[in-house]
């Protein structure tokens, strides 16, 4: 078994070394060197990212470019979109401190410092309500924020909502495998669908430099059990966080978040990997962690009982499972990487069924870890990232695990922000050859920004066996392929 999953490791990063020389090939015709010369860098000015609150030349002050402390220049966004090189000067401000951040191809300038307690930020916002990425560590991105109030207490709100256009055909009746919607949605040998997949709402407060506190309402057409002609609207996630980096690299987090556990992301522009289907977590818990230029670390404890996913433990009313990750960087604009690990003592593959609702199947506690990785050279971005349960599935007796290589390239289209990303991820969970030994995904797609407030996209999506972690053994098809073609738009205030 160990030789199988260490084959499939090296597997993986094959692939993503495959997609590393096909890109430099790419990047050679396509002349990068001209990348000095975009439009707009020569009159790029930096402009203040928060307000100084440190007459003695504090971070704020450093990024103002202001040491004793001046008044404060609203921020006003670029009358023309940003180019290429304008967002990364200004995501070096502005993630000073934030090892494994990467730059999204569409990062957005944001509605800030209006003359009111309530406000929006739709930077913050973009980031924290994201699907795709910045998955496990969203409470860095809150608590660092913090800073550009001055310790005022602030409210601030945003939202997003994800509108989706799918038309698909797979050659087994009644089998969709895109991960994207559950397997019932869809009959027949064709679908067309055309829906708000989720909607959310967001409120970010800021009480002084050590308390922040994150709420959001999710409302989900494709998360429901097991109805799956009405949405649902939940409380998706509520923590506060307390620390102030200024003070000190350590901080702690209490509540219901995203699980800190290996990276979950993706460079697609729109769908998730399998990876994301097979080990994403979320659960109530209380958290400590550690932050400095080039290292974040967390520990969790998680409370006992089934959370949404994966996180699951066998007694309720104690904090009995935890959650170790870490992530270490370096590099500069031009040239920057990532490193990190992970581990969950207790996932919901334990149990006897193949099933997410009944919170009273247990077995004995079936670990996983990860490991994930990302280089950054210019314009290209190369992600992989693997994840394994320790044990056996009880429900396939056979471990669980899944993998992803991926590439992008990001550029300007006609004057806009766009990213170009291929994908593929794989996840196993039964011997080589059974119906239900695999769930794999391949995927190709461009995300076009459309200004700080909406980003479009289309992708071409190619899902290939038919095995749902829910009645796996009974209804999955190993022969299932199925091509979608998947247009998307997120819009974010």
């Amino acid at each position: 078994m160990r030789r199988w999953i260490a084959m499939r490791q090296r597997t993986g990063w094959t692939l993503l070394a495959l997609c590393v020389a096909l890109l430099i090939e790419v990047s050679t015709a396509l002349d990068v060197s001209a990348f000095d010369s975009l439009p707009g860098y020569e009159s790029f000015e930096e402009v203040p990212l928060g307000p100084t609150s440190d007459p003695d030349g504090d971070i704020d002050s450093a990024l103002d470019g202001d040491p004793q402390g001046g008044p404060v220049v609203p921020f006003e966004p670029a009358a023309e979109p940003w180019s290429v090189v304008q967002q990364e000067i200004a995501y070096d401000a502005h993630t000073v401190g934030h090892p494994g951040y990467s730059l999204p191809y569409n990062h957005r300038a944001g509605s800030r410092f209006q003359p009111s307690f309530i406000q929006l930020d739709t930077e913050l916002f973009g980031d924290l309500l994201d699907f795709q990425n910045h998955q496990t560590e969203k409470q860095l991105l809150l608590r660092d924020e913090n800073a550009s109030w001055s310790g005022k207490p602030v409210v601030l709100v945003g939202s997003q909502a994800r509108l989706s256009i799918l038309a698909a055909t797979t050659n087994r009746d009644d089998k969709f495998s895109y991960l994207g919607r559950f397997p019932a949605d869809f009959t027949g040998s064709s679908a067309t669908d055309a829906r708000l997949l989720q909607a959310n709402l967001g409120m970010a407060t800021y009480v002084n430099p050590w308390i922040s506190g994150y709420g959001e309402l999710l409302f989900s057409d494709v998360f429901t059990f097991p109805d799956f002609k009405q949405g649902s609207l939940q409380v998706r996630q509520a923590y506060a966080v307390f620390g102030d980096p200024a003070q000190s690299p350590w901080y702690a987090f209490i509540g219901k978040k995203n699980v800190s556990f290996g990276d979950m992301g993706t460079l697609l522009p729109f769908s998730q990997s399998v990876v994301w289907h097979y080990f994403a977590a979320l659960h109530e818990g209380v958290g400590v962690g550690y932050q400095d230029e080039n290292l974040s670390a967390t520990l969790t404890g998680i409370n006992g009982g089934r959370g949404i996913r994966l996180a699951d433990s066998e007694a309720k009313g104690k904090i009995n499972n935890f959650a170790a990750n870490m992530i270490i960087s370096g590099g500069q604009r031009q040239l920057s990487w990532r490193l990190g690990a992970g581990f969950l003592y207790g996932t919901i593959y334990d149990g006897l069924v193949a099933e997410h609702l009944d919170t009273g199947l247990f077995g004995e506690a079936n670990h996983a870890w990860d490991v994930n990785a990302e280089l950054k050279v210019r314009d290209f971005t190369f992600q992989g990232e693997f994840v394994s349960t320790t044990g056996d599935w009880p429900v396939t007796s056979y471990p669980v695990s899944a993998y992803r290589a991926e590439a992008a390239y990001d550029s300007l289209c006609y004057g806009r922000p766009a990213r170009y990303a291929i994908s593929w991820s794989d996840g196993h969970q039964a011997e080589s050859g059974s119906e239900f030994e695999f769930n794999q995904q391949f995927a190709v797609g461009m995300g076009l920004s459309m200004g700080p407030h909406a980003t479009c996209s289309v992708e071409y999506v190619r899902s290939l066996g038919f095995a749902p972690l829910i009645n796996i053994t009974t209804v999955s098809d190993r022969d299932v392929v199925q091509d979608s073609l998947v247009l998307g738009m997120t819009i974010v205030l």
